[in-house]
């Protein structure tokens, strides 16, 4: 009763004065007291309503007609002759339509609905909106795409910020890390046989295990889930556990969902016919849109696969996607098989490839000479050949190549002579210019060159001064070396035992 108030005197704006309109299959218009006295008479049933609520994806012209195509073949689906009452409700974003199903229909025989109903009449929906509003619904879901498209990208980039920076805090290791350390924990060889062995089981007897979990609820994704759930919200479930790696759920709990799956996609595909092959072994194979995956497919066309259910609404059933996901983790694996010793392999060889003969030497305390080298030393040529290359060698060697008897004030000076020589023949080379020009006497450019002429004459007598001071200094310079060097020869001309350890005589 309280419900039958609330869906009629909601406040908003299409309510209507005494509450809004209840229709149902055969008048437009019915009374709320009827219903009231339908419901007070189903008191001692076990079942005295059933609440639904329609909310088509498109905005439908005609509701009541909507309404009743739906009612009616869900009645024919279900073998009832329902006896139901609506009320629209347009003051949301998103119209929809209350239903309200009484516990028994017209002919006395109780009404049970169960999930599986409930999807049957989305479906019958969803085919009178193809009929009816076809522009619209393609419309319609082609926006809910794009948005949930946007949605995924955004929780995708929040995810991949909160994991860098656990990355940063040290809370969690990189990508590569966690490759390694798996690899480091259980080596591929020792996963690769625990699975081959699982696969071996029969099914029937894997999924023993899992059947007294059927009546328990969990918590997943901030929510509750029950076996009441329908099929589809619960592959989302399981897709966004696996995509989510800091949502996963303890192992008894994924159990759970994973009976509640299977048990329903059993029941959709068989409904009635019970399984004869309960101990068959798994397939190694499964098709999807007009392709077939099998279990020795490459990494990439299984995570293409992967990607692609992603992005679409459509599922992979149960047991399909849980093969899918574990032939994934098996190429991962394979593809880290071994990472250390390969890596270490790896190393020592370009370690090996880049020692010297001389680190050969080293690590074998002493002359080290190849075999065929020791058979070209007895012969007596070569043998004189090498004895004059290694003469020529040691000659060459005494020679010193670097700056040691280098004289760089001897240098600096003759610089510094070359430097006033050119002075000087850069000036006759300006007079004889100066020569020619008093002979082709101009009124007009004598006095701009007799400026010009000065200001070189000045600029010349400048550096000049500045060579003789430099050069006056390299002779200063090189006399103190001199004098130096004559010192150093006659101290070692000196006896050595000329002065006593305190330097006197």
């Amino acid at each position: 009763i309280a419900h039958i108030k609330y869906i009629q005197h909601r406040p908003g704006e299409d309510r209507e004065r005494g509450g809004r309109e209840m229709f149902n299959d055969r008048e437009d218009s019915i009374h709320a007291r009827e219903m009231r006295e339908a419901i007070k008479e189903l008191g001692n049933s076990q079942v005295v309503v059933h609440k639904l609520m329609l909310s088509p994806e498109v905005n439908v012209e005609d509701k009541k007609a909507f309404t009743r195509e739906v009612m009616e073949n869900m009645s024919r689906e279900m073998g009832r002759d329902l006896e139901w009452f609506a009320v629209q409700h347009n003051n949301t974003d998103h119209h929809h339509i209350h239903v309200v199903v009484l516990g028994k229909d017209r002919n006395g025989t109780e009404v049970r609905i169960s999930m599986k109903d409930i999807e049957k009449a989305h479906e019958y929906g969803n085919r009178y909106l193809e009929r009816c509003h076809p522009l619209e619904l393609e419309r319609s879901r082609r926006e809910r795409e794009d948005r949930l498209k946007e949605e995924r990208e955004v929780r995708d980039k929040a995810r991949e910020a909160a994991r860098e920076e656990r990355i940063r805090e040290g809370l969690e290791l990189p990508w590569l890390h966690q490759k390694i350390v798996r690899e480091q924990l259980e080596p591929y060889k020792d996963w690769k046989e625990r699975r081959e062995e699982l696969e071996k089981k029969p099914e029937g007897k894997r999924q023993e295990r899992e059947r007294p979990y059927y009546q328990d609820t969990i918590e997943a994704a901030g929510k509750r889930w029950s076996k009441e759930n329908n099929l589809s919200e619960l592959r989302d479930l399981n897709e966004r556990l696996w995509d989510n790696y800091e949502e996963r759920i303890p192992k008894d709990d994924y159990k759970k969902l994973a009976s509640w799956i299977r048990e329903k996609e059993r029941q959709e595909a068989q409904p009635q016919k019970q399984e004869k092959h309960k101990d068959r072994v798994r397939r190694d194979e499964f098709e999807y849109d007009s392709n077939r995956y099998r279990k020795t497919d490459s990494y990439e066309k299984l995570t293409g696969l992967s990607n692609k259910l992603r992005e679409k609404e459509e599922r992979l059933p149960f047991d399909d996607y849980q093969r899918l996901r574990g032939w994934i983790e098996g190429k991962d694996r394979e593809r880290f098989s071994g990472a250390l010793e390969k890596q270490i392999e790896f190393t020592h060889k370009k370690f090996e490839r880049s020692r010297t003969v001389e680190d050969v030497k080293a690590m074998e305390g002493g002359r080290v000479l190849e075999p065929m080298q020791e058979h070209l030393m007895r012969n007596p040529i070569v043998g004189l050949f090498m004895a004059e290359a290694a003469i020529a060698n040691e000659i060459v060697r005494s020679i010193p190549l670097d700056d040691r008897n280098r004289d760089y004030l001897k240098e600096r000076i003759d610089g510094l002579e070359d430097a006033k020589r050119e002075l000087n023949e850069r000036q006759q080379t300006r007079r004889g210019q100066e020569d020619e020009k008093q002979r082709g006497w101009d009124k007009n450019t004598d006095f701009i060159d007799a400026a010009l002429g000065k200001h070189r004459e000045e600029k010349d007598r400048e550096t000049r001064e500045k060579i003789e001071k430099a050069q006056e200094e390299a002779k200063k310079a090189k006399e103190r070396e001199d004098e130096e060097r004559k010192r150093k020869r006659e101290r070692k001309r000196d006896d050595w035992d000329r002065f006593d350890p305190w330097g006197r005589f």
